[in-house]
């Protein structure tokens, strides 16, 4: 392997990392432990270079208190310049008590802009001589007199040099030990390390789908049994891997044995629609061919039922003249009522004709009817039991209505649950076996759940648990080589979905089917 690529995968090694990890954490407290000395040295120097320029002041104001008392400048001066040749002194000022300068020399040795340390002491006159704790910190005695003061400078220019070799000393110091400590940690480092890169080299293996390979470290460590873990792991998912492949293989032949059956699901299905578009248009051309003799029918029964209105009074007064007469093979008396009851017959049931159109062509554009107010759940059923009896397709089938009392009205759609009615009343009779036995439909209220419920009970076989899950879906029929269209049930949940209730379907296979549907009363959040 050639030097880029060792240092490449050294590089992205688990050990580089920890070893750029140590590097800079040992580099951090070396920069710190530097940091520190460096200022414990510039504030020890600090402090010691204002202790002696303390101590000086102190002594030079203890010599000079009789030449200051009699304000002798010239033994001031005397005494200034015997303390200026003292090292690194650069200055000295004496006053009087009136903060008059006497005396203010400076050293020529010291260049202008020379960075100066500087203290004052104060001179007093005292019987006895300042002890070396007041001579250090100036502190005149309660019972002294003030003469004046003093203020020394001395020369900080060797500050500079000082601390930068403070900094050299120390940081060559830190650098030597960092490189020490760097050195001497990594091959420990490198040692440690070498489980993880064998923990690593067996996972890489594994995700290549060799599962077989083992990680072998032979430590009792956090490393070895981490590689127990991944082998146990290993073994585990090679005995899944195993299991799907088994899966797979039955799978592959349950499909093949279901393929046939399917597809005729699905041709079935696929036909329905054919068929459902096919209904669409019938619906459109049979509305349109009755709407034109309907239309006839209800205008020449509205023209008889104006004539009779008109022709009634010259006709009871014939009767009234030459008395009663035949009519229709009928008594003027009885006939009269006949004619004005069949009139109204044609009238009525004309507009149902129309109305039955109407709702045939907005349920094949798919429109949504209006909602309103009022609507009697006992007589959605009544209207539903009268359409089913009406086409005749009960039977041997016994249907027994239990309609509750003082059932409160909901807001709904009068034709729409009607269909929801006679859809649940189908689906109870076409699950009789030998199209015999009793549905059970009833309508009761819930104060618990201000609700109204319908409930159709039928005596038949069942529903399996693996049909009753898909009931709700379009187009899935038990019944689809019997003429079922898969529909019902969806529309009928469609349509009580859109009055914000339920429909819900208990069964037992053998123990029969109850449907219910459950309506709200007046629900606060209900749109018409």
């Amino acid at each position: 392997m050639s030097p880029m690529k060792s240092f490449r995968r050294f590089s992205n090694s688990f050990s580089s990392r920890l070893f750029f990890i140590f590097t800079m954490f040992t580099g951090i407290i070396s920069a710190a432990f530097v940091f520190v000395l460096i200022t414990g040295e510039i504030r020890n120097y600090s402090e010691r270079s204002t202790e002696k320029t303390q101590l000086l002041a102190s002594l030079l104001a203890g010599s000079v208190i009789l030449p200051l008392y009699s304000e002798n400048v010239t033994e001031l001066n005397r005494h200034a310049m015997a303390m200026l040749s003292t090292p690194h002194v650069a200055r000295i000022v004496i006053t009087n008590s009136n903060n008059t300068k006497l005396v203010d020399i400076t050293s020529p040795a010291i260049a202008e802009g020379t960075p100066l340390i500087s203290s004052s002491s104060p001179v007093t006159a005292s019987t006895a001589s300042p002890s070396a704790e007041a001579a250090l910190s100036g502190v005149v005695p309660p019972a002294a007199t003030p003469l004046g003061s003093v203020t020394l400078s001395i020369d900080a220019g060797d500050r500079v040099e000082t601390i930068l070799s403070a900094v050299f000393k120390t940081a060559g110091l830190a650098v030597m030990f960092w490189i020490a400590v760097v050195a001497a940690c990594y091959p420990v480092l490198k040692r440690v390390t070498r489980s993880f890169n064998t923990l690593t080299e067996g996972l890489d293996s594994m995700m290549g789908g060799n599962f077989s390979a083992k990680i072998v470290i032979d430590k009792d460590d956090e490393a070895g049994h981490a590689a127990e873990a991944v082998n146990r792991l290993a073994v585990a998912l090679e005995e899944r891997e195993i299991d799907n492949r088994n899966l797979q293989e039955e799978l592959v032949k349950a499909m093949q044995l279901e393929v046939q059956e399917e597809r005729r699901m699905i041709m079935a299905k696929l036909i329905q629609t054919n068929r459902m578009t096919s209904l669409g248009l019938l619906i459109s051309s049979i509305a349109h061919n009755i709407n034109t003799p309907n239309g006839a029918i209800k205008l020449a029964a509205q023209h008889l039922a104006g004539s009779w209105k008109d022709a009634l009074p010259i006709l009871e007064q014939v009767t009234k003249e030459e008395g009663d007469f035949t009519l229709g093979g009928l008594p003027f008396g009885v006939a009269k009522g006949e004619i004005k009851g069949a009139n109204e017959s044609i009238l009525n049931n004309a507009e149902r004709v129309e109305r039955v159109i109407q709702d045939l062509r907005d349920y094949n554009l798919g429109e949504r009817y209006e909602l309103s107010p009022g609507v009697s759940v006992n007589r959605v059923v009544e209207e539903a039991l009268t359409i089913i009896r009406a086409h005749g397709r009960q039977g041997e089938i016994s249907i027994t209505p239990s309609l509750a009392t003082n059932l409160p009205s909901i807001t709904g759609n009068q034709y729409q649950l009607e269909q929801v009615a006679v859809n649940l009343l189908l689906n109870a009779m076409q699950s009789m076996p030998g199209n015999r036995g009793v549905v059970t439909v009833r309508t009761e209220f819930s104060d618990e759940t201000n609700e109204v419920r319908i409930v159709v009970t039928d005596q038949g076989e069942g529903i399996p648990p693996e049909v009753r899950k898909h009931l709700f879906e379009a187009f899935f029929s038990t019944r689809i080589d019997k003429g079922g269209s898969g529909l019902g049930l969806y529309i009928s949940n469609f349509i009580v979905s859109e009055h914000k209730g339920r429909l819900s379907i208990e069964s037992e296979k053998g123990a029969g089917t109850t449907a219910t549907v459950h309506f709200p009363v007046n629900p606060s959040d209900f749109k018409q």
